[in-house]
C-alpha cells in the first residue's frame, strides 16, 4: 500500500514539475511610426513563435513562417483600401473597421488582413495561407496599445 502511495506522489510531483515548464505567451512591443506602442502577445503552443524584423513583426509556426505583419497608419489603411480596386481581388469579410481579401502575388494567392490594434495604429498582415487557416494564426496574436 505504501509502494503505491510513493508512486502516486511522485506521479503528482512529476506533473506538476511538467505544468511548470509549459510555454507562456511571447511578447514583443512594436513602436511603429505612429507613435505608438503596441504590445503583441503570441500565445506560443503548437511550436507558434514570432520575431520583429526592421518594423514588421513575423511569424512562425515550427520556423515555417506564417504571417507577416506591419504596422500603419489609418491614412496608410486608406490608401491601401482605395488601391486593391484597381487590382484584381475577393474580399472575404469587410466591415468598417475590418478588411480581409485575398489578391494573386508573384508566389500564389496572398491573404491580408487589416484591422486597429491602437488608436492611430492598424494591423497590416499577410500571409500565403487559405483564409480559415490565417484566422486561426490570427486568433493567437493579441494587440494592446500601451507603454513599455
Amino acid at each position: 500500500m505504501n509502494h503505491l502511495k510513493l508512486k502516486a506522489a511522485s506521479l503528482l510531483f512529476s506533473a506538476v514539475l511538467l505544468a511548470g515548464c509549459g510555454l507562456t505567451d511571447e511578447k514583443i512591443t512594436m513602436k511603429p511610426e505612429t507613435g505608438e506602442n503596441i504590445q503583441v502577445t503570441l500565445d506560443r503552443g503548437d511550436d507558434f513563435s514570432m520575431e520583429e524584423s526592421s518594423g514588421v513583426l513575423v511569424v512562425y509556426q515550427k520556423k515555417k513562417v506564417m504571417m507577416r505583419c506591419a504596422f500603419i497608419s489609418r491614412e496608410q489603411e486608406q490608401a491601401q483600401r482605395a488601391s486593391i480596386i484597381t487590382m484584381p481581388f475577393e474580399i472575404h469579410r469587410e466591415e468598417e473597421n475590418y478588411i480581409s481579401y485575398s489578391m494573386g502575388g508573384p508566389d500564389g494567392m496572398v491573404n491580408y488582413y487589416m484591422y486597429p490594434v491602437g488608436k492611430k495604429t492598424w494591423l497590416y498582415a499577410a500571409t500565403h495561407l487559405p483564409p480559415e487557416a490565417a484566422e486561426k494564426v490570427l486568433s493567437r496574436i493579441h494587440f494592446k496599445e500601451g507603454s513599455e
